[in-house]
């Protein structure tokens, strides 16, 4: 004699048991959850297509062939002149041949050598007055041409002008102009003064005259990047700010400025690396004298290298730099993360 079991409910009173064929304690969600949607909505879930799983592409040989001669011409300009100055920098020179490996000696004489600290204390001065200038320069003139008014085409295209020009070309036209002899600034002077002046030949004015140079030529960079970044900012801050009866100075300082910081960072990074290389200009103005004052870590570079023959020494002082600046990129790219976080 079989053993009747009493019928599970699945829900509530009025609605239907366990589909048959289900054992005891067993529950057809499924079908009760079905059940539930027809009663509320009258219509069954569409069911969502079954995705085929995805196979890894395989990169096509092709491809490869075409990347080869790129990144064997990368490899040939970057990553073998890098290893050969690491190289070059634990030998000792004479005459300009390798004499002996010498190991880390030319790293403990380098930070033993004030000439070297000199010449470094020069290039973050004319690294950071000159981007000061460049950076406040800038934002004045993108605030003053970001609206449209007659002329405005042809006042960008000559801010531009000495932006493409090749800075061996801007030290010699700044040469002319420096010059005591026919120089125009000296001439001015003495028509002033009465007498002329020797700029580049003055240890106090040489360094300064270089920062006024490269100012000049690198201030429209700097425009251009701020200029941008204002034009692509949102228009619904300001016009709420001109509702509420904010002045110039506080939308600027408030709004504008917060708004731009991660714009304002790139062009800093980009334009604090690009002078703390600086080369052509000092070479041609001064040479980096009257003695040392205008001698630059990468003159430095060069004179120990090519005048004195001194690779090995002259290698350190190249990978050392190279540190610093990966550094000093390091640290604005980490600040730019922060920045763009808080925006």
């Amino acid at each position: 004699m079989k053993e009747s079991h009493p019928t599970i409910m699945s829900g509530p009173p009025g609605t239907p048991g366990p589909a048959p064929g289900w054992s005891d304690g067993e529950v057809n969600t499924s079908a009760d959850s079905l059940a539930l949607i027809e009663g509320e909505g009258g219509q069954a879930p569409p069911q969502r297509p079954e995705v085929a799983p995805t196979r890894r592409r395989r990169v096509p040989l092709i491809l490869l062939a075409l990347l080869a001669p790129t990144a064997l011409f990368a490899l040939a300009l970057t990553i073998l002149p890098l290893g050969y100055a690491v190289v070059t920098s634990f030998r000792s020179f004479r005459f300009g041949q390798p004499v002996a490996f010498i190991g880390l000696q030319n790293y403990f004489d380098l930070f033993r050598d004030s000439n070297f600290y000199r010449s470094l204390g020069t290039t973050l001065t004319f690294t950071i007055v000159a981007t000061t200038v460049e950076f406040i320069l800038g934002m004045m003139l993108a605030l003053l041409l970001k609206e449209e008014f007659r002329w405005q085409g042809l006042i960008r295209s000559c801010l531009m002008i000495p932006m493409v020009v090749a800075p061996v070309v801007v030290g010699i036209v700044w040469r002319l102009l420096y010059s005591s002899d026919v120089g125009l600034l000296s001439y001015g002077v003495q028509l002033m003064m009465g007498h002329p002046i020797s700029v580049l030949s003055n240890p106090s004015l040489a360094l300064p005259a270089i920062i006024l140079v490269d100012i000049w030529e690198w201030t429209p960079f700097m425009f251009l990047i701020l200029l941008a970044g204002i034009q692509s900012l949102p228009q619904e801050p300001f016009e709420a700010a001109r509702v509420d009866g904010a002045g110039p100075w506080s939308t600027f300082r408030y709004l504008t400025l917060p708004m731009l910081r991660p714009v304002i960072v790139v062009a800093v990074l980009i334009r604090a690396l690009d002078a703390f290389t600086v080369f052509d200009q000092v070479f041609v103005l001064t040479q980096g004298g009257p003695g040392m004052a205008t001698e630059v870590s990468t003159l430095m570079v060069y004179k120990t290298a090519f005048r004195f023959s001194q690779f090995g020494y002259a290698a350190a002082m190249a990978v050392t730099l190279l540190i610093l600046v990966l550094f000093l990129s390091a640290a604005i790219s980490r600040s730019l993360q922060g920045q763009v976080r808080q925006v």
